[in-house]
């Protein structure tokens, strides 16, 4: 669960990719990244019934100036195969979780507002108008319908800005992905928080 915290932003686009070749027969054996054996197929279809996705980005805009996955965000966005459709279609349903709270500037004294805008302006191209959980913009949090949105302004019990995590990726990571990230102060909220879980928990089921 803790690796599931930590790793949120790639986390849900690769799950996105597994769910979808774990509930789509017949594809080509040397297409599929990981192993989709009858068994595991099976598994798939009668276990996995529901994706949901929190603060994770599912298109990469041509106005972007950089694709941190080199790519492949896009091909998932523009390949049929992969939309929210087709999962739906194969019993799936899709509920993609987003939070609208903080605003990024660059001439700022306010360190989570400049934060905002070094992972803004990388995925848009643009930081007018443009809110996110402090990572990752709302625009891109959502895949198309059928998939269902959630779109989260603030904490219901507190009233604060709901944040993409509450730990920090350390330089550590970059060479052990199990390395340990830095915990953010008890009261920052993210998608996980008392007050923030229940906007989206029911669909889980």
């Amino acid at each position: 669960m803790q690796n599931m915290k930590q790793n949120s932003f790639s986390f849900s686009w690769n799950y996105h990719i597994y769910v979808h070749f774990q509930s789509t027969p017949y594809i080509p054996y040397h297409t599929i990244p990981y192993s989709s054996s009858t068994a595991v197929y099976r598994l798939a279809q009668e276990k996995v019934t529901s994706l949901i996705t929190l603060g994770t980005p599912h298109t990469s805009p041509t106005t972007a100036l950089v694709d941190q996955t080199r790519g492949l965000l896009r091909e998932i966005a523009t390949s049929p195969s992969c939309s929210s459709q087709t999962l739906a279609d194969a019993g799936i349903r899709i509920t993609c979780v987003g939070s609208s709270s903080l605003s990024a500037k660059l001439l700022t004294t306010d360190l989570e507002q400049l934060i905002a805008a070094t992972s803004y302006l990388p995925l848009v191209g643009r930081l007018d108008n443009v809110k996110g959980d402090g990572i990752v913009p709302v625009d891109l949090a959502f895949m198309d319908s059928p998939a269902r949105r959630v779109e989260i302004e603030r904490c219901s019990e507190t009233g604060g800005a709901v944040r993409h995590a509450h730990v920090l990726p350390t330089p550590w990571n970059l060479l052990d992905g199990e390395a340990a990230s830095w915990k953010l102060p008890e009261d920052i909220v993210w998608y996980g928080s008392p007050g923030v879980l229940g906007q989206w928990s029911e669909y889980v089921c």
